[in-house]
């Protein structure tokens, strides 16, 4: 694709992005979204206007239009991720919003849903997360740190003894002598009978006779194989039948070349930027350093004379550098709304007019209640401001420029001066400020001189003003909490977790590992009252909004809804781990393990406060990070008979206190969440229930696949591990029989099935339907014990308590509340 191809995306989506501001904000308020399918529209084409801007971003070469995109495109995911969550309160609390109805009436595809991850978000970082990598490499090696261990595969049987093993290979070697001797004995035999009948005939075959036959054999076959490749390039024309792939002329390896190219050629851009920014800095100082400097001090002269005392001669108090020194002359601010309010009373109070407004009684006496003024819930704005400059930066900006000369898409020399005048004129404007301080403690020494002389006595200087302690209402607050490691560097205390196997190195995982389709019945069966489950779609797009957006970009993370923990909760192998190393490993964030078999054993005793307390210290410090808690229920369980079941040198809940201290102290900016997976969360029963549940900010389910996704994994699988499906292969079949089977199952089958033997024999043998009922025959499906009580446990969750008529979970009843209440008062 070419420079303009972007440029037109990125256009496109600016415009777009100004249609939607108008469509959420009309002028008439009537028009305005309000009921959940109208933000689902909305929200819909906010994803479709990210993608435009993420992948203008990712391919853009100029670097100082990816500056300005990158802007708009953060601005775009927060306001996406706004509109998300007031969605999710629109729908009672659920995370899973059905809209499979919307997108038939909007003619879209399901893949439209899918979220995109933003790549700059480990390309910005590439040095940074390499050399990481590199030291956390080393460490692992040094302290000879057990990694996680390579994919199971179903095991035959036990390794035989020698002797059983030479009887069995004796055995199958004679019986294929066996069979090879009797294939040869039937071809004999059968040539025999050819004879036979021929000698009975009595009429030979002559040699025209016998060409004539052979070539009628022949002719049959190179027709037959004509109408088939004829009837494949039909199928192929009527989209029937996919093309076969030629690597030499396949489109898609060349377009990856090219956009790799651009990559190479975006870096250089980039560095060819910086390195003008600091020469051009240094120009325009040396030519417009100067004017600025006299401007500067014409203003702040001009000041004096102003703000000076005309009766005594004293000359005002230049303000401080935390008040922003000279700022305030050059730029005053304006006058707030609530200060000229204030005026206009007070000149009405001292005329006698005007009278200061009574406040009025939300309450009123007796039995009338009380009248409380509802204000209307509305979704949060904070993106749209951003979004508004953007726009109007791009206007001004990059609307009309004509870039004609620049091909090449090098930077704007003109625009980076004007980027760097500012910053120019604030230095000077510092070095001006620490000038005229001096000096005017200059003029007040020689008017306290000229006063001193005037009454006959020594001139004194003036003693300066002390200095406003600002700080001193900050030494009145509590002490702070003491920091064990405060003698500790950072890089000490994160060789100490590596050596523990606390930080553990992240596989290389991707969200769309997690295969699987969307659903296509939600509305129809929300219609009919019965709560779906998730689709693995809904999930993978849940983890997105809700782990990898914020994670991946500061300015995000401190302005969108803050999500502090997740659960993902469900049956074994149905994709929790994999999903916990894509969310860390498309953020880039470390990865601390916390599980409670993992840490079992070390750091006894009180120690384990220690732990958790560096855990978080190293995870704030080099954010983002991700805090992982397999088996999270175990952590929140108090019998201490189902603790002991489970034969853990330490008890598997002693990190919960502290956990519930650090997790309390987080907040927006931090980048750091607690994931949690769990396939027995119904083990916290009562009090452990509660405490679980409330802890979590939100509960993601993985449903095991239904059909659509069996369909989708089976293919999907078979790629991960070099094999491929053929196009004949009966694959409806195959998802109906594998009903009830995880998606990790599914995994399990293929990686088991596809060793390096078999792949090299994919195209001579495809694979068939009982050869992999052979394999799948060796592995349980999913109970369904386990599946009800998930199911039931799932009831429990906030959303789904409230909606089903249950009281929330960790929360009292009204009737509770309202009963202690009356007793106090009785009291």
């Amino acid at each position: 694709m070419a420079n303009v191809t972007f440029d037109i995306m990125w256009r496109e989506a600016m415009m777009e992005l100004l249609d939607q501001l108008e469509a959420e904000n009309p002028e008439d308020p009537a028009l305005a979204p309000k009921d959940l399918s109208e933000w689902a529209c909305i929200y819909i084409r906010y994803i479709q206007i990210l993608r435009k801007l993420e992948t203008s971003y990712d391919q853009m070469v100029h670097p100082q239009k990816r500056l300005d995109m990158r802007k708009a495109l953060e601005a775009c995911i927060g306001r996406t991720l706004e509109i998300r969550h007031w969605m999710v309160k629109l729908n009672r609390g659920l995370d899973v919003v059905s809209m499979d109805d919307i997108l038939v009436d909007l003619k879209l595809t399901p893949e439209v849903l899918e979220v995109p991850v933003p790549k700059y978000f480990i390309e910005d970082r590439a040095k940074e997360l390499d050399d990481r990598d590199k030291f956390l490499e080393a460490l692992v090696e040094k302290y000879n740190v057990k990694t996680s261990q390579p994919d199971p595969i179903i095991k035959i049987g036990a390794p035989l003894p020698e002797e059983e093993a030479v009887a069995i290979l004796q055995k199958n070697e004679r019986g294929r002598q066996a069979r090879e001797r009797g294939r040869l004995l039937g071809i004999v035999k059968r040539q025999r009978q050819i004879e036979d009948k021929r000698s009975l005939m009595g009429v030979p075959l002559s040699h025209d006779e016998a060409a004539r036959r052979i070539q009628a054999a022949v002719r049959g076959y190179i027709w037959r194989r004509r109408i088939q490749r004829g009837s494949d390039l039909e199928l192929q024309f009527i989209g029937m039948k996919p093309k076969p792939r030629d690597p030499k002329k396949d489109v898609r390896i060349g377009e990856a070349k090219n956009l790799m190219r651009r990559k190479n050629v975006q870096l250089e851009n980039m560095r060819v930027y910086d390195e003008a920014i600091v020469t051009l800095k240094a120009k325009v100082r040396e030519l417009e350093g100067q004017d600025m400097r006299e401007t500067i001090q014409d203003r702040v002269n001009s000041w004096f004379v102003e703000k000076r005392d005309m009766e005594s001669g004293d000359y005002p108090e230049f303000p401080e550098p935390e008040d922003g020194g000279s700022k305030v002359i050059l730029n005053p601010p304006l006058p707030s709304v609530q200060s000229l309010l204030e005026d206009q009373a007070g000149g009405k109070g001292k005329d006698g007019k005007g009278k200061a407004p009574a406040k009025k009684d939300t309450k009123k006496g007796g039995k009338g209640g009380e009248e409380e003024v509802v204000k209307e819930e509305r979704v949060t704005s904070i993106f749209i401001p951003g979004i508004e400059s953007a726009v109007h930066e791009f206007v001004a900006k990059w609307q009309d420029r004509d870039e004609t000369d620049n091909f090449l898409q090098k930077y704007d020399k003109e625009l980076v001066k004007d980027e760097l005048r500012p910053i120019v004129f604030e230095e000077i404007r510092l070095q001006v400020d620490e000038e005229m301080r001096v000096l005017l403690q200059n003029l007040k020494d020689m008017v306290e001189a000229e006063r001193a002389a005037k009454l006959g006595k020594k001139g004194k200087k003036k003693k300066g003003k002390k200095g406003k302690k600002k700080g001193g209402k900050k030494d009145k607050k509590g002490k702070k909490k003491k920091d064990p490691t405060s003698d500790r560097s950072i890089e000490s205390l994160f060789a100490e977790l590596v050596s523990n196997g606390v930080l553990v190195p992240c596989p290389h995982m991707h969200v769309r590992d997690y295969l699987g389709s969307s659903s296509y019945m939600q509305a129809t069966l929300e219609k009919a009252n019965v709560l779906p489950d998730p689709s693995m779609a809904q999930v993978r797009q849940a983890l997105t909004e809700y782990a990898i957006l914020p994670l991946g970009s500061q300015y995000i993370h401190e302005r969108a809804p803050y999500i502090k923990s997740v659960l993902l909760y469900g049956a074994e192998k149905t994709g929790k781990t994999l999903l916990t190393h894509s969310v860390a490993n498309l953020a880039g964030a470390n990865l601390f393990d916390l599980s409670p078999r993992n840490i079992d054993g070390k750091y006894p005793g009180k120690n384990v406060n220690m732990l958790i307390h560096m855990v978080f210290k190293v995870a704030r410090t080099m954010a983002p990070s991700i805090v992982y808690i397999d088996e999270a229920e175990k952590v929140f369980l108090t019998d201490k008979k189902k603790l002991k079941e489970f034969g853990s040198q330490e008890p598997l809940n002693r990190t919960k206190k502290e956990l519930l201290k650090e997790a309390k102290g987080m907040g927006p900016g931090e980048r750091v969440l607690i994931i949690g997976n769990s396939r027995e969360p119904f083990m916290c029963v009562k009090k452990d229930e509660k405490a679980f549940i409330s802890f979590w900010s939100k509960h993601v389910f993985l449903p095991p696949p239904d059909y659509a996704s069996r369909r989708v994994i089976w293919p999907g699988l078979f790629e991960r591990y070099g094999g491929r499906l053929p196009h004949e292969f009966d694959l409806s079949t195959l998802a109906h029989i594998t009903e009830g089977y995880t998606s990790g199952h599914l995994d399990l089958v293929v990686h088991s099935m596809l060793t390096k033997r078999r792949i090299e024999r994919l195209k001579a043998e495809p694979p068939n339907i009982p050869e992999i009922l052979q394999w799948l025959c060796k592995v349980q499906p999913m109970s369904k014990e386990q599946d009800e009580q998930l199911r039931k446990w799932m009831d429990k969750t906030p959303a789904l308590a409230f909606i089903k008529g249950g009281a929330k979970p960790g929360t009292a009843s009204k009737k509770d509340k309202d009963g202690k209440a009356k007793k106090g008062k009785k009291k």
